[in-house]
């Protein structure tokens, strides 16, 4: 469910609390990693991440330079 889908401007976006999210990515990633923000506003996966810089779990594999895949945000 996305609220406000009818808002306009110029920094309008999209946040999500809890559930399966698609985030754009960049590197190899494989089912289970830890994603963490990385450069571009894009997510990275890092299995060592601390505490705090956590966005989601990766659900699917993803093979090259950037693309989009679903990560699991909140509890998992």
């Amino acid at each position: 469910y996305i609220m406000n889908t009818g808002l306009e401007g110029d920094t309008v976006v999209e946040v999500a609390l809890q559930g399966r999210v698609p985030v754009s990515v960049q590197g190899n990633v494989s089912k289970g990693d830890l994603m963490v923000s990385g450069p571009n506003g894009t997510a990275v996966a890092n299995n060592m991440a601390r505490a705090g810089t956590i966005i989601g779990k990766s659900l699917e594999n993803f093979t090259g330079e950037s693309g989009v895949i679903e990560i699991a945000v909140g509890r998992f």
